[in-house]
């Protein structure tokens, strides 16, 4: 009897074992259609797609005269949505201005947590773009929601108002405001 019910719990915890494991991708995961969920509920559009080769989903936005892209990595391929463990938030800007690297260097020196780039132009091999990148912790157990995620959309969206005067101003001309700009 007493073999009996060690064999029965060491059957329940091998089952709730490989139940764990079987759903170990869905820990720290987050999917397209939560995203659209959280742009949406700030009344921004939505455009979604996929990447070629991979197939991971990305979705596009705008807010603010800025136009922002959310990319996904490491996928799980066999589902959809896909799961995804990590995300990126993007917003790329044409200059209208020269920046110098150096003023690049010393913006990502003094901001954490996000880093800018110059884009050069393959053609002309000038800096005609700029670029504000952003990696999402998704460190909360279980599927992400919407309403976690969107704090960091506001972190990323207040911060590219920043970058937005780097780029666009010149000196005397600091705390320009971003045209339509709209608080989120």
């Amino acid at each position: 009897m007493l073999r009996m019910i060690a064999c029965a719990g060491a059957g329940a915890l091998t089952a709730v074992l490989a139940a764990t494991v079987g759903h170990a991708a869905n820990f720290n995961s987050v999917t397209a259609p939560t995203i659209v969920e959280m742009l949406e509920s700030q009344g921004l559009p939505v455009v979604t797609g996929y990447r070629r080769p991979s197939g991971d989903p990305y979705v596009r936005t705008r807010a603010s005269g800025i136009d922002y892209t959310v990319l996904f990595y490491n996928c799980k391929k066999a589902r959809r949505p896909r799961p995804c463990q990590h995300i990126m938030y993007m917003a790329r800007y044409k200059l209208e201005r020269p920046i110098s690297l150096l003023e690049m260097n010393e913006w990502n020196r003094r901001v954490h947590f996000q880093r800018g780039y110059l884009v050069q132009d393959r053609a002309t091999g000038l800096w005609t773009g700029a670029r504000l990148e952003m990696d999402v912790i998704l460190a909360q157990r279980g599927w992400i929601r919407a309403k976690t995620l969107l704090s960091s959309f506001i972190v990323f969206h207040r911060t590219n108002r920043r970058f937005y005067n780097l780029i666009r101003s010149r000196k005397g001309e600091r705390h320009e405001r971003i045209p339509g700009a709209k608080d989120l």
